[in-house]
Protein backbone atom coordinates (compact mmCIF):
# COMPACT_ATOMS: atom_id res chain seq x y z
CA UNK A 1 0.00 0.00 0.00
CA UNK A 2 2.90 2.38 0.61
CA UNK A 3 4.57 4.32 3.37
CA UNK A 4 2.51 5.28 6.42
CA UNK A 5 3.84 8.13 8.52
CA UNK A 6 3.19 8.24 12.23
CA UNK A 7 4.45 10.57 14.93
CA UNK A 8 8.11 9.63 15.24
CA UNK A 9 8.34 6.74 12.77
CA UNK A 10 7.30 5.40 9.37
CA UNK A 11 6.05 2.02 8.20
CA UNK A 12 6.43 0.71 4.66
CA UNK A 13 4.21 -2.37 4.23
CA UNK A 14 5.05 -3.08 0.58
CA UNK A 15 5.03 -6.83 -0.04
CA UNK A 16 3.49 -7.70 3.32
CA UNK A 17 0.44 -9.96 3.58
CA UNK A 18 -0.69 -8.05 6.67
CA UNK A 19 -1.05 -4.38 5.77
CA UNK A 20 -0.92 -1.47 8.19
CA UNK A 21 -4.37 -1.24 9.79
CA UNK A 22 -6.17 0.77 12.42
CA UNK A 23 -6.79 -2.38 14.50
CA UNK A 24 -3.06 -2.67 15.20
CA UNK A 25 -2.69 1.00 16.08
CA UNK A 26 -5.60 0.80 18.51
CA UNK A 27 -4.34 -2.44 20.06
CA UNK A 28 -0.85 -1.09 20.70
CA UNK A 29 -2.10 2.23 22.08
CA UNK A 30 -4.67 0.59 24.37
CA UNK A 31 -2.65 -2.43 25.52
CA UNK A 32 0.83 -0.96 25.96
CA UNK A 33 -0.01 2.38 27.59
CA UNK A 34 -0.27 1.00 31.18
CA UNK A 35 3.10 -0.77 30.91
CA UNK A 36 5.75 1.82 29.88
CA UNK A 37 8.38 0.23 32.14
CA UNK A 38 8.42 -3.13 30.34
CA UNK A 39 11.92 -4.52 29.87
CA UNK A 40 11.26 -7.04 27.09
CA UNK A 41 8.45 -7.13 24.52
CA UNK A 42 7.66 -9.92 22.05
CA UNK A 43 5.65 -9.03 18.92
CA UNK A 44 4.25 -12.21 17.37
CA UNK A 45 3.49 -12.11 13.64
CA UNK A 46 4.87 -8.61 13.25
CA UNK A 47 4.20 -8.17 9.52
CA UNK A 48 5.71 -4.80 8.60
CA UNK A 49 6.62 -4.15 12.24
CA UNK A 50 3.95 -1.65 13.30
CA UNK A 51 3.25 -3.14 16.74
CA UNK A 52 6.96 -3.44 17.53
CA UNK A 53 7.57 0.15 16.46
CA UNK A 54 4.76 1.39 18.66
CA UNK A 55 6.18 -0.65 21.54
CA UNK A 56 9.49 1.10 20.97
CA UNK A 57 7.75 4.46 21.32
CA UNK A 58 5.55 3.59 24.32
CA UNK A 59 8.09 1.48 26.27
CA UNK A 60 11.27 3.59 26.02
CA UNK A 61 13.62 1.15 27.76
CA UNK A 62 12.29 -2.10 26.34
CA UNK A 63 14.16 -4.53 24.12
CA UNK A 64 11.73 -5.69 21.46
CA UNK A 65 11.85 -8.88 19.42
CA UNK A 66 9.48 -9.26 16.49
CA UNK A 67 8.81 -12.71 15.03
CA UNK A 68 7.56 -13.09 11.47
CA UNK A 69 7.28 -16.30 9.42
CA UNK A 70 7.14 -14.57 6.02
CA UNK A 71 10.64 -13.58 4.85
CA UNK A 72 9.46 -10.68 2.68
CA UNK A 73 7.48 -9.14 5.55
CA UNK A 74 10.39 -9.74 7.94
CA UNK A 75 12.74 -7.86 5.61
CA UNK A 76 10.26 -4.98 5.45
CA UNK A 77 10.07 -4.91 9.25
CA UNK A 78 13.87 -4.79 9.54
CA UNK A 79 14.03 -1.83 7.17
CA UNK A 80 11.31 -0.06 9.13
CA UNK A 81 13.13 -0.76 12.39
CA UNK A 82 16.43 0.55 11.00
CA UNK A 83 14.77 3.81 9.99
CA UNK A 84 13.18 4.43 13.39
CA UNK A 85 14.68 6.43 16.30
CA UNK A 86 14.73 3.29 18.48
CA UNK A 87 16.10 0.83 15.93
CA UNK A 88 18.89 -0.22 18.31
CA UNK A 89 16.28 -1.81 20.60
CA UNK A 90 14.36 -3.66 17.86
CA UNK A 91 15.15 -6.93 16.12
CA UNK A 92 13.13 -9.07 13.74
CA UNK A 93 13.53 -12.84 13.58
CA UNK A 94 12.26 -14.83 10.59
CA UNK A 95 10.71 -17.86 12.26
CA UNK A 96 7.57 -19.85 12.95
CA UNK A 97 6.50 -18.91 16.48
CA UNK A 98 5.73 -22.59 17.16
CA UNK A 99 9.46 -23.37 17.05
CA UNK A 100 10.82 -20.04 18.24
CA UNK A 101 12.82 -19.88 21.47
CA UNK A 102 12.96 -16.37 22.88
CA UNK A 103 16.29 -15.17 24.33
CA UNK A 104 14.30 -13.60 27.18
CA UNK A 105 10.98 -14.39 28.82
CA UNK A 106 8.87 -11.40 27.78
CA UNK A 107 7.13 -9.00 30.13
CA UNK A 108 4.70 -8.22 27.33
CA UNK A 109 3.50 -10.20 24.32
CA UNK A 110 1.50 -8.36 21.69
CA UNK A 111 -0.10 -9.67 18.52
CA UNK A 112 -2.65 -8.93 15.85
CA UNK A 113 -3.10 -12.60 14.91
CA UNK A 114 -4.83 -13.98 11.80
CA UNK A 115 -8.57 -13.52 12.18
CA UNK A 116 -9.89 -16.53 10.28
CA UNK A 117 -9.98 -20.07 11.67
CA UNK A 118 -12.00 -21.55 8.81
CA UNK A 119 -13.06 -20.50 5.32
CA UNK A 120 -11.48 -20.07 1.92
CA UNK A 121 -7.83 -19.03 1.87
CA UNK A 122 -6.52 -16.13 -0.19
CA UNK A 123 -4.73 -17.12 -3.40
CA UNK A 124 -1.68 -15.08 -2.42
CA UNK A 125 0.39 -17.22 -0.01
CA UNK A 126 1.62 -14.37 2.21
CA UNK A 127 -1.88 -12.94 2.53
CA UNK A 128 -3.28 -16.37 3.36
CA UNK A 129 -0.76 -16.78 6.20
CA UNK A 130 -1.59 -13.30 7.51
CA UNK A 131 -5.35 -13.90 7.44
CA UNK A 132 -5.79 -17.59 8.38
CA UNK A 133 -4.65 -19.43 11.48
CA UNK A 134 -2.48 -21.98 9.72
CA UNK A 135 0.68 -21.30 11.78
CA UNK A 136 -0.43 -18.78 14.42
CA UNK A 137 -3.53 -19.57 16.46
CA UNK A 138 -5.14 -18.09 19.57
CA UNK A 139 -4.16 -21.27 21.43
CA UNK A 140 -0.52 -20.78 20.44
CA UNK A 141 -0.50 -17.18 21.68
CA UNK A 142 -2.15 -18.10 24.96
CA UNK A 143 0.45 -20.84 25.51
CA UNK A 144 3.54 -18.63 25.13
CA UNK A 145 5.57 -18.13 28.32
CA UNK A 146 5.33 -14.82 30.17
CA UNK A 147 7.55 -13.36 32.88
CA UNK A 148 5.92 -13.20 36.35
CA UNK A 149 3.38 -10.40 36.26
CA UNK A 150 3.59 -10.25 32.47
CA UNK A 151 0.75 -9.51 30.06
CA UNK A 152 -0.46 -10.77 26.68
CA UNK A 153 -2.41 -8.39 24.45
CA UNK A 154 -4.18 -9.14 21.20
CA UNK A 155 -7.03 -7.92 18.99
CA UNK A 156 -9.61 -10.31 17.54
CA UNK A 157 -13.01 -10.32 15.87
CA UNK A 158 -15.83 -10.01 18.41
CA UNK A 159 -17.32 -13.35 17.35
CA UNK A 160 -14.17 -15.16 18.54
CA UNK A 161 -15.00 -14.31 22.18
CA UNK A 162 -16.29 -17.73 23.32
CA UNK A 163 -13.46 -19.58 21.59
CA UNK A 164 -10.78 -17.39 23.18
CA UNK A 165 -12.33 -17.60 26.66
CA UNK A 166 -12.29 -21.40 26.34
CA UNK A 167 -8.68 -21.48 25.17
CA UNK A 168 -7.57 -19.09 27.93
CA UNK A 169 -9.25 -21.17 30.63
CA UNK A 170 -7.57 -24.31 29.29
CA UNK A 171 -4.19 -22.54 29.67
CA UNK A 172 -4.97 -20.83 32.98
CA UNK A 173 -4.56 -17.36 31.58
CA UNK A 174 -6.48 -14.71 33.52
CA UNK A 175 -8.34 -11.94 31.75
CA UNK A 176 -7.17 -8.62 33.18
CA UNK A 177 -8.78 -6.10 30.79
CA UNK A 178 -11.29 -6.41 27.98
CA UNK A 179 -12.39 -3.73 25.53
CA UNK A 180 -15.28 -4.27 23.13
CA UNK A 181 -14.86 -2.02 20.11
CA UNK A 182 -17.94 -0.70 18.30
CA UNK A 183 -17.96 1.46 15.18
CA UNK A 184 -20.75 3.56 16.77
CA UNK A 185 -23.05 3.42 19.83
CA UNK A 186 -25.87 1.87 17.78
CA UNK A 187 -23.76 -1.04 16.52
CA UNK A 188 -22.65 -4.32 18.05
CA UNK A 189 -18.97 -4.82 18.83
CA UNK A 190 -16.82 -5.75 15.83
CA UNK A 191 -13.48 -6.19 17.61
CA UNK A 192 -12.26 -7.14 21.07
CA UNK A 193 -9.02 -5.98 22.69
CA UNK A 194 -7.64 -8.47 25.22
CA UNK A 195 -5.17 -8.21 28.11
CA UNK A 196 -4.29 -11.55 29.74
CA UNK A 197 -1.98 -12.29 32.66
CA UNK A 198 -1.06 -15.30 34.80
CA UNK A 199 -2.08 -13.87 38.17
CA UNK A 200 -5.54 -13.69 39.70
CA UNK A 201 -7.22 -10.36 39.02
CA UNK A 202 -10.56 -8.67 38.60
CA UNK A 203 -11.25 -8.08 34.93
CA UNK A 204 -11.96 -4.50 33.92
CA UNK A 205 -14.36 -4.38 30.97
CA UNK A 206 -15.07 -1.37 28.79
CA UNK A 207 -16.77 -0.41 25.56
CA UNK A 208 -15.04 1.83 23.04
CA UNK A 209 -17.06 3.54 20.32
CA UNK A 210 -14.89 4.63 17.41
CA UNK A 211 -17.44 7.27 16.40
CA UNK A 212 -20.14 9.20 18.21
CA UNK A 213 -23.77 9.24 17.17
CA UNK A 214 -23.03 12.20 14.87
CA UNK A 215 -20.44 10.16 12.95
CA UNK A 216 -17.34 11.92 14.28
CA UNK A 217 -14.49 10.12 16.02
CA UNK A 218 -15.29 9.82 19.71
CA UNK A 219 -13.29 11.76 22.29
CA UNK A 220 -12.12 8.51 23.89
CA UNK A 221 -10.87 7.08 20.61
CA UNK A 222 -9.07 10.33 19.83
CA UNK A 223 -7.40 10.37 23.23
CA UNK A 224 -6.08 6.84 22.72
CA UNK A 225 -4.71 7.12 19.18
CA UNK A 226 -3.90 10.80 18.56
CA UNK A 227 -0.42 10.47 20.16
CA UNK A 228 0.51 8.25 17.18
CA UNK A 229 -1.35 9.48 14.08
CA UNK A 230 0.02 12.55 12.32
CA UNK A 231 -3.53 13.40 11.32
CA UNK A 232 -6.73 11.63 12.27
CA UNK A 233 -9.04 12.15 9.32
CA UNK A 234 -12.79 12.07 9.88
CA UNK A 235 -13.30 10.16 6.63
Amino acid sequence: MGVFRFKGFEVDDCGCGMKVCSDSVLLAAWFLEPYPDAAYVLDVGTGSGLLALMAGKICPEALITAVEIDSVAADAARKNFAGSPWGDRLQCVTADINGFVSPHIPDLIISNPPYFINGEHASDASRAVARHQTTLSYATLLSLPLAPGGHLGMVTPADAYDHIIFESEMRRRKLCRLCRVRTSPAKNAVRVLWDFTDTECCCREEILDLRDADGRYSDVYRRIVEPYYLKLSER
